[in-house]
């Protein structure tokens, strides 16, 4: 069993290196454009004569970390190579999902699809090797927890990014609608406090705030990119915030007093959602204090009168 379970191991590196030589081959192929320009440069001239505009040879500087050369590149095209049965309908949720997620190391729809196949076809091989070495009940269930893992990674990963970005965006949202209406109240137009914003704050939401400036400068009207901005995120308070400004342009109010007013409300938001927190806190803490401090405080208490108890039930 051993000895079979080397074997695949085997197998399996060997189809991963050859897989990541393909990539790499088909990552250095030469159009017949770039052979023609080689060619033009390595000729030699004659005697006596001069190339002019001649282009310069410069040596290639690698930059980057291995990561980003190698394992990201070789990762998208497996992830490419498997995307390929994807579904019609599942690209737009997922294409949606990335989007939220601030498009995790640029990922495409189908190529997360692809590498999800890939992780469960990974974890059956798996879990077939450890199924083969021995069939008792702890491997068994050992190889139904390698399955989930790969089945279910990819997807708990990017919905842990999703929702650790969107807290983000939630909770620097008070903080960006102050400097919003700092910027209002010192003369700035909107779109000028959204790109000071921007700028200065290397933030989800003030990344987001950025995509709202590069798309009005693209041609995009302004309430057309605020709604953008909240399709693209789904929360609750930035489709409250969208929708403010869009009234409030409708109406001629002022920018400044209705931008203090939304941060005061989102602050105590923000003050309410950090109360309900510690409220669940005690809940939460019953799983591990069941499982975990309960049982020792048990043996520590009842463990000297254990032997005293035996006894008693003896002589009875």
């Amino acid at each position: 069993m051993q000895l079979f379970g080397m074997i695949s191991l085997s197998v399996l590196l060997g189809i991963l290196g050859i897989g990541f030589i393909i990539i790499s081959l088909r990552s250095l192929r030469s159009g017949n454009l770039t052979v023609r320009l080689t060619q033009y440069v390595e000729t030699p001239l004659e005697e006596g004569r001069t190339r002019k505009n001649a282009p310069r040879i410069q040596p290639r500087i690698i930059t980057g970390s291995f990561s980003s050369r190698i394992f990201l590149p070789a990762l998208r095209g497996i992830g490419r190579f498997f995307g390929r049965i994807t579904p019609a309908g599942t690209i737009e949720g997922l294409a949606k999902k990335l989007l939220m997620a601030g498009n995790p190391m640029n990922l495409g729809p189908r190529e997360f699809y692809g590498i999800s196949i890939a992780t469960t076809l990974l974890g059956v091989y798996l879990a077939f090797v450890l199924y083969r070495q021995s069939k008792t009940t702890l491997n068994l269930l050992l190889c139904i927890l390698v399955l989930l893992f790969c089945y279910a990674g990819p997807k708990v990963w990017l919905h842990y990014l999703l929702t650790n970005r969107q807290n983000k965006v939630r909770r620097g949202l008070p903080d960006a609608l102050d400097m919003l209406s700092v910027c209002a109240t010192a003369g700035l137009g909107f779109d000028q406090s959204l790109q000071r914003v921007s700028e200065y704050w290397d933030t989800p939401i003030g990344r987001e705030f950025g995509r709202v400036i590069n798309e009005m400068e693209m041609g995009l009207t302004r309430r057309d990119a605020l709604r953008n901005l909240s399709d693209r995120l789904e929360i609750r308070e930035i489709s409250s915030f969208v929708a403010l400004i869009v009234q409030t342009e409708q109406l001629g109010m002022s920018i400044s007093d209705t931008l203090h007013a939304q941060a005061e409300q989102m602050r105590i938001e923000r003050r309410h959602r950090a109360q309900e927190q510690a409220q669940k806190a005690p809940i939460k803490m019953l799983i591990p204090m069941a499982t975990l401090i309960f049982p020792a405080l048990l043996a520590v208490i009842l463990g000297p009168a254990i032997p005293t108890l035996i006894d008693v039930f003896k002589n009875i």
